[in-house]
This record gives C-alpha cells, structure tokens and sequence, in this order.
C-alpha cells in the first residue's frame, strides 16, 4: 500500500559522506572564491539545482528555471532530475565527492543526516532570502536546533485517494470518512475486489511503507522516534500491524502481494490509482493532481481511518519537501536569490501550483487558490478540512533513520510472503533501525 510516489528511501551510509568534515571547514573560503551572485566576473554565477519527481514535475521546474535565468542574467541554472529511486544514491555519490548541486531539493527525513555531517548550508546566514511570508511554526520545520537547513516548500497531510469510478462501477458507495476504521477499510476493499470486475483491487497492500506506520503508531499514541532522536516503535505495534494487513491479504481486499511488491519499487505512474485498477490508497493529499492526471479519472480525498472510531487521526501536517543549498556552494549570494524566487514568485507559483505541497508561504497560496481547478482545489481544502484534527507533527527522523523505508519495506515483504512471522520480523526491524541511528 505505497503512501509516496517513492519507492524505496536509500540508506545515506557513513561511508558515502567521507571527507564532508574537511569540506565543510573549506566552504567559507569556497564561498569568497565564488564571488556571490556575480560569479568570478567572468560570467554568471553557475548553480546546478537538483530534484526528484515525475515528468510533469520536470517538465514544469525547467519552464521556472528558464524563466529565472531571463529574469537573472548574471545567474545562471542548470537542472539535474531523477526519478526517486536513483536519487539518493546519487545525492550521497556527489557529496562525498566534494560535487554537490548548489540547490538541492530535500526531503524531511533525509535533512538531518545530511545537515548534520556538514552537507548543507545555514539559510538564516542568506542575505536576499525573505521568509516572512511563511508561518513560524512551518518555517521551523527546516530548522534542525543547529540552524534552517531545508526551507519548506509546502504541507502534506496524509490522505487515502479514492477512484469513484471504480466503486460505482463495482457498486459500493464512497465510505463515510468521519469515523471508518482500518477494519471498515478492508471490508470496503474486500467488496470491491469481490464485485467481479477483471483486474480492479478494493485497496493497496500495506505493510510495506513507514507513512502510514507512523499513522498506525500514533492513532496508539506511539511513535517511531523520540524528541531525543531515539527508536522508540514498539515491536507489538508491528506485529499487530502486520496482522492487519495479512488479514486484508486473506480478505482479498489487497493487490495480490507480488504485485504489491512491484508496484512498491515501481514510479508513480506505475501505481495502481494511476493505472485505474486500485480502488482506495493512502498517499498525501497532494499527490492528487498527478495521479489524477495519469488516472484520466476524477479523485476524490478521504480521510485516513482510525483504530478506534472516536480515537486519535494520527493526522499531522508534514513538509512537503524542502529546499536546501550545498555547504560548498561557491555562489551563495546566488543561491539566496534563487531560493527567493522559488518561494516568494507568483510567477512560480502559477506553475508548480500544488503540486510540491500546499504552499506554506500564505500570500503565495492565497495568490493561486482562484486559479486552481477541482483536483487542486480538492488538494488546498483538505487542508482546511483536516485543520480541527491534525495533530503535533512528530519528532524529526535522526541521523541514521533515512533508509527506515527500504527497512520496513524489505521486513514487510518477507511478513507477507510468509517468510518471516511477523513477532520474528518486527524484532528484527527495530533492532536494525536502532543499530543504524546508534552508528549514525
């Protein structure tokens, strides 16, 4: 049951950011050499600007850069993409090789790993970076205690993205969000599935993914890390997890588990919403707009279930992404006025919309709102719709906690295929992520 587009989050090893102490220590002098925004005098300054996503993503974040360098002829950037699957590696590759992109789109649980081995530069030291139409308590997102390493972009709330067509074609109605359970929602997977329509599922499988374990855990009032950056996931909470989804395997609610698998490691387009066959699936709300669009289908948001009806959403707002600049840069006047028109244009806004999370910067989000269709109007009101019920954002992942995804999804796997029991695996599981933060 995929809750991102991204497949399998890589592990950011300690191995991969060998020699980032000493290149930390040279960056104020990099940065002299650089010569700001005004490059060396010899022509622009040249920044390279990394991101991950899908080919409307690409598509539209070329047409900002293209504008940025007419509106900035004594800057100038260049783009590097990929998909999510290659990204991370790539990412740790340069980086450990003193060769990181100025401009790097970062995601939350990555931010403190790479900000504290010295890969990322202090924002708040940015002359030309006006944040101040963003609310404090979003702009602190980015803020590891140490300084504002990743500058939001937007907020997400966890949602399950719902296929009407699918439902009326196999005769169910669209379930009563406001207080269904996880229970209501195999049940109501288990129907669709059943109807009889060739090659349409009711939901995705789970198990495999940390978004919405995290969901599970704090419906519990559990969570996966603790304020001091310690793993703290219960394992009974995982096998009680696990059981879950197994039922709904059994049920047969859920994709078969080998293509389930499949799909955990495959691109966005690949998903089952995307390719109309998958009923209901938890993502985040703003990812409505792509799999809309790949789906050819109108969506519709639910709210996620709860364990218990009149119990905790587990709902909180989390960063979209961020957007973060190498410790290394050689242009960080540059740099700052890049970030600005990435977070402060209207001009940008009207391309990328929603589609990088509701934009946190308030004018910016009032500016697009009139301008938005159904599914991007749907994306900004789920926000609103959920604001009487989110919760505390949870503690920051810690250094070591990046690769917990490609964890639960390789243990998720083997619980169920059935080569692992799910007490053996959740043991397991918990003891790896917690070697991995120790060792961080």
């Amino acid at each position: 049951m995929p809750s991102t587009p991204s497949p399998a989050r890589r592990t950011v090893s300690r191995r991969a950011f060998g020699g980032l102490a000493a290149g930390t220590a040279a960056t104020a002098g990099l940065a002299a050499c650089g010569g700001g925004s005004g490059g060396s005098g010899d022509g622009p300054a040249e920044l390279r600007f990394t991101w991950w996503g899908s080919d409307a993503r690409h598509g539209y974040t070329q047409e900002v850069i293209d504008a940025f360098n007419a509106e900035h002829p004594d800057i100038r950037v260049t783009g590097e993409f990929a998909e999510w699957s290659g990204y991370w590696d790539r990412l740790a590759t340069t980086v450990a090789a003193n060769d990181a992109p100025d401009i790097i789109q970062m995601d939350a649980i990555y931010l403190r790993s790479y900000a504290d081995r010295g890969a990322l530069l202090d924002l708040s030291t940015l002359d030309g970076l006006d944040t101040s139409g963003i609310d404090a308590e979003a702009l602190n997102t980015g803020d590891t205690g140490e300084g504002l390493f990743g500058l939001v972009t937007g907020l997400n709330a966890l949602t399950i993205i719902t296929n009407p067509r699918l439902l009326e074609e196999t005769g169910q109605a669209l379930p009563d969000d406001s207080s269904w359970t996880w229970d209501d929602y195999v049940a109501a997977g288990a129907a669709v599935s059943g109807a009889g329509v060739p090659d349409v599922h009711g939901i995705s499988a789970g198990g495999m993914d940390e978004i919405t374990l995290q969901s599970w855990a704090r419906q519990r009032g559990e969570a996966l890390y603790s304020q001091d950056g310690e793993v703290v996931l219960p394992t009974d909470l995982l096998v009680d997890w696990w059981e879950h989804w197994l039922g709904a395997l059994d049920a047969g609610a859920a994709v078969p588990v080998t293509l389930a698998v499949e799909e955990a490691t495959a691109s966005l387009d690949q998903n089952g919403i995307a390719l109309g066959r998958t009923a209901m699936a938890p993502f985040w709300n703003t990812q409505l707009t792509a799999l809309a669009k790949l789906s050819g289908d109108p969506l519709t948001l639910l709210r996620p279930p709860r364990q218990d009806p009149a119990g905790s959403t587990g709902l909180y707002y989390k960063p979209s992404m961020f957007w973060s600049a190498s410790a290394r840069t050689r242009h960080p006047e540059a740099c700052a006025t890049f970030l600005d028109y990435l977070v402060n244009s209207t001009d940008v806004a009207d391309l990328m919309l929603t589609e990088r999370g509701v934009p946190a910067n308030s004018a910016v989000r009032e500016h697009i709102t009139p301008q938005l269709d159904e599914t991007d109007t749907q994306v900004v009101q789920y926000i609103d719709d959920v604001a009487g019920v989110v919760e505390e954002t949870p503690p920051s992942a810690p250094a070591g906690a990046s690769g917990i995804e490609e964890i639960v999804r390789r243990y998720g796997t083997d619980v169920l295929f059935r080569r692992q029991e799910p007490a053996a695996a959740a043991q397991a599981l918990v003891d790896e992520l917690t070697a991995s933060v120790q060792s961080a």
